[in-house]
């Protein structure tokens, strides 16, 4: 249940806050062709749509959420409702079981149903003011769907002070109060929304931002696991909408040396992923991956030894999913110990083509790893098992973990492979090409490629089987030069007779995103670099 949080609810906070979004929840009158019946059934539905029932659920407690969604499974079986249906029941079981709320959940949940975004809530431990604003990634975009409610929200805040100073809730009404629970000296620290059971992030003065990574730093145990991943998500995204420095965000990372759990990892991991995308051509990468190899190897060497040498399969979901997380980030970023692990079982494997040595779970990121490291032969080995694979979610493995070499000649080939369907299925061409391009040496053998090739790809595969959107987004990722920002504005002009078919929005995305990575790099690069090389020393 805890990982709802990273896979639907921080993964839809991204979309949510664009100036661009949309509500829960559509007026009538706003919906009126098939295309905006299917427009409307997005991850904000789904992904927002549950984050905001688990708020609910949260506020009301489970027990009483449940009475209220029984009497409405029952009254309505066999037939339709509309959303303010299920708000009435739940006020009866909030009524009958006496419990206080600030106002009825009908006007509570329509603030989070019937605007889009959400807020970020900002408090001040030195005068326990707290204050809510709608959280937008870009400060500057304006928004221009109007809200009733003047896009502020009623918010429960649940929350948690340092030295065992006690936790409690409270439910924000105004655009700004004052709670003098909220006031805090130092040593001591304030944390608000638990477990992440309210759709919103969290932004603090200085100080407690100060004392909560010193927390984090000497026993980071004392958060729950969820708010620990919290802590770096909610930092990373405050500064990209620049609340607060990049350092600060980069600084909730320290702590990672000493952490094992999953969703801490994997916060950090998918927003420095955005660090690696912008600096991993320039000479801020050799700092970064000092310090996030100086990061990981305590967690590679946590999952050998409890793994037994790697013999055994850990226990537990999480766990596994963090060996993953373990193994391809210590042998992307060149632990030598992951690396030579890869290189022993492909030298196995080699000796037994039939039996393949490597756990099923962490086949991915060890394929990968041979074929970084293993040159032509390992290159070839892996082709022919892939030909020959049993089953498709295998062969997938192999033909990502192909995209992994470092040979600019080797992913030439394999880009030629994906135009001839006796090699590369055509339905599986384009997620080929994306794997090759996410690869820094394939990334501009891919632009290059997609250049030389756009007619051809366009009349072979036509607008709709060929998935162009994600083709465009894929090779521009990295772009964050004003003379990549021309290359795509040419490669726009050159061809506007043939189109971008479904990649047409895709397009005009990526030249909006190249735009904004510029200025990005621009006002980041000196500082993060200084950041990675004071950390990793």
């Amino acid at each position: 249940k805890d990982l709802m949080v990273l896979n639907e609810l921080h993964a839809v906070m991204a979309t949510d806050a664009l100036a661009t979004s949309h509500p829960l929840s559509f007026r009538e009158e706003e919906i009126n062709t098939p295309a905006q019946i299917s427009e409307v059934f997005d991850s904000i539905a789904y992904s927002k749509g549950a984050s905001v029932l688990r708020m609910l659920s949260n506020f009301l407690s489970e027990d009483i959420f449940q009475k209220g969604l029984q009497s409405y499974l029952h009254t309505f079986a066999y037939d339709n409702t509309v959303y303010a249906d299920l708000w009435v029941h739940l006020q009866e079981a909030v009524e009958n079981n006496n419990v206080q709320l600030p106002d009825t959940i009908s006007n509570i949940m329509d603030r989070w149903t019937l605007q889009m975004g959400f807020p970020v809530v900002t408090v001040d431990t030195r005068t326990g003011t707290v204050s809510q604003t709608h959280f937008l990634l870009d400060p500057t975009s304006s928004v221009d769907r109007p809200s009733v409610f003047n896009y502020t929200w009623i918010i429960p805040i649940t929350w948690m002070k340092g030295s065992n100073q006690g936790n409690g809730s409270y439910w924000l009404t105004e655009v700004t109060d004052t709670n003098n629970d909220f006031r805090v000296t130092s040593p001591s620290w304030l944390l608000l929304n638990l477990n992440v059971s309210g759709y919103f992030r969290v932004n603090y003065n200085q100080e407690n931002w100060d004392q909560l990574l010193s927390q984090l730093g000497t026993d980071h145990k004392v958060f729950p696991v969820i708010n620990r991943a919290q802590i770096i998500d909610d930092a990373f995204n405050l500064a990209r909408a620049k609340y607060i420095n990049v350092t600060l965000a980069l600084d909730t990372t320290r702590f990672l040396s000493q952490e094992t759990e999953y969703m801490p990892w994997q916060a950090a991991l998918s927003n420095l992923q955005y660090f690696q995308l912008m600096f991993d051509r320039s000479e801020v990468f050799g700092a970064m991956s000092s310090y996030v190899k100086q990061q990981v190897t305590p967690l590679f060497d946590y999952y050998k030894n409890i793994t037994n040498g790697w013999r055994d399969i850990p226990s537990g979901l999480t766990v596994q999913y963090n060996e993953i997380n373990a193994i391809s980030t210590a042998c992307s970023y060149g632990v030598t110990e992951c690396q030579d692990l890869a290189t022993n079982y492909f030298h196995l494997w080699q000796q037994n083509v039939s039996n393949n040595p490597i756990p099923p779970n962490l086949r991915s990121a060890i394929y990968c790893s041979i074929v970084t490291t293993g040159g032509e032969e390992a290159w070839d080995f892996l082709w022919n098992r892939f030909q020959e694979a049993p089953v498709v979610s295998e062969a997938d493995k192999l033909r990502t973990a192909l995209s992994c070499s470092p040979q600019p000649w080797i992913l030439n080939r394999y880009l030629e492979y994906t135009l001839d369907p006796t090699k590369i299925r055509r339905q599986d061409a384009t997620s080929t090409i994306n794997s090759i391009a996410s690869n820094v040496v394939g990334q501009p053998l891919v632009w290059d490629f997609i250049r030389g090739n756009w007619r051809t790809l366009f009349t072979q595969y036509g607008g709709g089987s060929f998935s162009f959107s994600r083709l465009i987004s894929s090779v521009t990722r990295r772009f964050s030069t004003e003379f990549e920002l021309q290359q795509l504005e040419q490669f726009q002009k050159d061809n506007q007779d043939i189109g971008f078919g479904s990649g047409t929005r895709a397009l005009e995305q990526a030249l909006e995103q190249t735009r904004a990575n510029i200025n990005w790099v621009k006002e980041n690069k000196a500082t993060v670099q200084a950041w990675f090389e004071g950390a990793s020393s």
